[in-house]
Parts: C-alpha cells; structure tokens; sequence
C-alpha cells in the first residue's frame, strides 16, 4: 500500500483539511457513515475526484467515535484523532496509523496484522488479544497499554516506550525491540524467542 509521506508539513495539511468549513459537510457524511455502517468508502471517492480514492482518512477527527467490529482494512489513518475510540474487533490489517493519537482507545480483539502504526500514540489504550503479526510500531508510545494475550510476532517495535505495559501472555516472537523502554512492563508468561534487542525477561 503507498502513502503520502509523513512529514509535519503532510501532517498539519492532513489535519487541517477537516476544520475548513467547506469540509464541514463530508466530515459529517463520513462519520455518520462510518459509525452506522453506511458507504462511507463511496463517499471518499466522491469527495477525492478526480483521484477517487476511498481510503484517505488521514488526520480525520473521530475522537470519542464508536467504530466497534468496523472493516478498516488498508485505510489510511495516519496523523487522526482516535482518542478514546471504540476500535473493538476492528480489522485493521495493512492499515496506516502514523503518528494517529489512539490514547485511551479500546481495541481489544483487533485485527492490526502488518499495520503500520510508527510513531503512533498509544497510551492507556486496551490492546487485549490484538492480533498484529508483522506490524510496525515503531518509536509508538504504548506506555500503561494492556497487552494482554496480544499476537505480536515479528513486530517492529524499535524504540518503542512499553513503560508500566501489560504483556501478560503475549506473543512477541521474533519481534525486534531494539531501543524500546520496557521498565516496569508487565510480561509473566510473555513469549520472547527469538526477539532482538536486549536482555528483556518476563
């Protein structure tokens, strides 16, 4: 999947677009949509001509936004306020999170296989029996986040903070930690063969 580059001029131009009030109206589509299971995807194709893309929801406003058991797979996310979400049993395979703030957020049961979520603000958040085989999460702030049961094999989480993170019983197989912080994490019971980056014990 391609995606725009991440840089803070792409990021405040991502953001922006949402609060101009010609965008008003979209936005609103959108989360109705989004929330009620409407073609919300059509409606981005729409609104993107002559390019129709129907994945872009890069820097969108959902904060608070129940999207319980949605089908996100491959959307482009980067840079969006998912504070406090409900993302529960989402699929949110080969989906971009760059640099997202999903503080708080509920994605217990989500599907994040091969996401990439650098750079992604995940703090306090509920990842219990996440699966996110070969995600990117790297330089993510997952401090306090409960990851409980969560599959992360072959996770990128270099320089990750995993600070006072529950990892009871989850997977990390092959995952690289290089530069991660782990103090206080919790890991009774956390797979750790083959991951590279220090001395981590559960």
């Amino acid at each position: 999947m391609s995606t725009p580059p991440d840089d803070t001029g792409h990021e405040t131009e991502l953001r922006d677009r949402w609060s101009r009030p010609e965008n008003a109206d979209v936005l609103a589509a959108l989360r109705e949509a989004l929330v009620g299971g409407g073609d919300w995807r059509g409606l981005l194709r729409e609104w993107s001509q002559p390019w129709g893309t129907d994945n872009d929801l890069g820097g969108i406003p959902l904060a608070g936004t129940d999207l319980t058991g949605k089908d996100l797979k491959g959307v482009y996310l980067a840079y969006a306020d998912l504070r406090e979400c409900s993302l529960s049993g989402c699929d949110l395979s080969d989906a971009s999170l760059t640099g997202a703030d999903l503080s708080g957020a509920d994605l217990t049961g989500a599907t994040l296989t091969g996401v990439n979520a650098g750079l992604c603000d995940l703090t306090g958040a509920e990842l219990g029996d996440v699966r996110a085989d070969d995600a990117v999460l790297a330089r993510a702030r997952l401090v306090r986040a409960t990851l409980r049961g969560a599959s992360l094999r072959r996770a990128r989480m270099m320089a990750a903070d995993l600070t006072d993170a529950d990892l009871t019983d989850a997977d990390l197989s092959s995952a690289v930690l290089v530069g991660a912080k782990t103090d206080g994490a919790v890991m009774t019971g956390t797979r750790l063969e083959g991951v590279r980056g220090g001395s981590l014990r559960p």
